[in-house]
Formats: structure tokens, C-alpha cells, sequence
């Protein structure tokens, strides 16, 4: 076990994550669907008996930047399950027949610690369409060898294993993986009251005179932003003060203290 375990550890992230639902601003309807399809089978699995099974192959979908991989962490840390974060580059190794090793250990060592979920990010670049020309025969012994993991994955009540999948370009991946998930959830661009609520989460512990019309204007002007592009404005914005401080040369001082004034919706409207 400790021997799979070391194999995965260098290019896989096992971790606990610490992401709860109220850190995703909207999204209601996905985050029902995504409870639905990882949280529910591990946390009540004596519910998922007979036909109702669990999906085992889950593929989250939409424009980058929209929270498919903060959506996965909650859902690993609200069922307590081991949490494997293998992003394709990862997977992908120059030596021949090492991809191959590394997703079966990656899958060995996910059903020892289950209930696991492996989350594979940008899938669509280890999974594109069998048969291109510019395909090697090593990308396609890695593909197969993917295949028939998710393929032959079985989960009991005791030992839930759940594959989830995050993509941006759906229409670049092989039908044969495409089946395999057999539940698709669509992660659209952040509608008003989402992006309000995305401004208020990145602006918080940050002295700050917006009122509540403030974040509703922001979010506004904000039409078309992913969550990823309003993260990065307001880590902008929450600097102008303290850059204002350091180009006044009032930051040379290292013993004397400092006055940071409230960001406001002028910063806003200058970024």
C-alpha cells in the first residue's frame, strides 16, 4: 500500500480540502445536482440500493474560471472523502508506460482510502477523439488504460469511489470517455446575484465602504465575468490603497503606523 501511496504522492495531491457551499457564490442548481451526485451516495449510501444507484462518472462542464474545481472541494469536504486532484499534465509521462502505472495506482490507491473521489482536471487533454494524426500510440495506451478504470469501477455501500471529471471544451473528448460519464452538470457563467455575492466573498476582512447597492452596481458592469475574473479585480482593487501608502513613501518607516483608508466604488470604476 505505502509503495502505491509513494508512487502517486509526487504528482498527485491527496488532500483534505477546507471549501464549504456558502464559498460559492450561486450556482444553486448545480451545486443541488453535484449534492445529488457525489455527497448524497457517500454520505447516505444505504439510500442508493437496487436501481438507484450512484453515477459512477460525473463531468463538470462551462467557460473557464467559473468554480468546477471549488465545486468538487466542497462537495470532497462536506462527504469526507479522500479528495485525489490529478490534473492531465500530470498524468501524462515522458517515460513509456509510466501514465499507464500511474493511473492504476492512482485508482488502487483511491479505492484503499475510499470513500475517495478523484477529480481530474482539463480531462479533455488527456481524452481527446481516438484516431487524430497527431496522436501517439502512448496517448492512446493511456486513454484505454483511463477507459477501463472508469469502466470497471464498482462502488459498495462500505466503499464509495467516484470519478468527477472538469472540462471547457466537452467537444474535444472521445465519445467512448463521454459515455462513461454518465452525468453531465453545466457550470454557466455567474448570473447577477451570483456575481454580487463573488464581489462581497473576495472583498471580505477588507475595511470597505461599498453598501449593498455598490455590489449591485459592480455586478452590473461585471456582465460576462467569470468568478475567476472577479477574484482577480478586486485582489487589484484591495491593493490600491496600500499602493497609494507606498508610492507616498509612507511604508519606509517600518516602526511607524499607518493608516489604510476603505476601498470604495471609485477604486472599482479606475480598475
Amino acid at each position: 500500500e505505502q509503495e502505491l501511496i509513494d508512487m502517486i504522492s509526487g504528482t498527485i495531491v491527496t488532500e483534505s480540502p477546507n471549501v464549504k457551499w456558502n464559498d460559492i457564490a450561486g450556482l444553486e442548481n448545480v451545486k443541488q445536482a453535484v449534492r445529488e451526485a457525489i455527497v448524497l451516495p457517500i454520505a447516505k449510501p444505504e439510500l442508493f440500493t437496487g436501481a438507484r444507484r450512484p453515477w459512477s462518472g460525473i463531468l463538470l462542464f462551462g467557460p473557464p474560471g467559473c468554480g468546477k474545481t471549488l465545486l468538487a472541494k466542497a462537495a470532497a469536504t462536506e462527504c469526507n472523502a479522500t479528495f485525489f486532484s490529478a490534473s492531465s499534465a500530470d498524468l501524462l509521462s515522458k517515460w513509456l508506460g509510466e501514465s499507464e502505472k500511474l493511473i492504476s495506482s492512482l485508482f488502487k490507491v483511491a479505492r484503499l482510502k475510499a470513500p475517495s473521489l478523484i477529480f481530474m482536471d482539463e480531462i479533455d487533454s488527456i481524452a481527446t477523439k481516438r484516431g487524430k494524426g497527431s496522436e501517439s500510440g502512448g496517448e492512446r495506451r493511456v486513454k484505454t488504460q483511463l477507459l477501463s478504470e472508469i469502466q470497471g469501477l464498482k462502488s459498495t455501500h462500505d466503499k464509495v469511489l467516484l470519478v468527477l471529471g472538469a472540462t471547457n471544451r466537452p467537444w474535444d473528448i472521445d465519445n467512448a470517455m463521454l459515455s462513461r460519464f454518465e452525468k453531465r452538470v453545466h457550470v454557466p457563467l455567474p448570473d447577477l446575484k451570483a456575481r454580487a455575492g463573488i464581489f462581497k466573498i473576495h472583498t471580505e476582512g477588507v475595511d470597505s465602504a461599498l453598501s449593498n447597492e455598490d455590489y449591485v452596481e459592480l455586478a452590473v458592469r461585471s456582465e460576462g465575468y467569470s468568478g475567476r475574473d472577479i477574484a482577480n479585480v478586486c485582489r487589484e482593487v484591495i491593493m490600491l490603497p496600500v499602493r497609494e501608502l507606498d508610492m507616498a513613501g509612507l511604508l519606509e518607516d517600518s516602526d511607524k503606523e499607518v493608516h489604510v483608508r476603505d476601498i470604495n466604488l471609485k477604486d472599482f470604476k479606475k480598475t
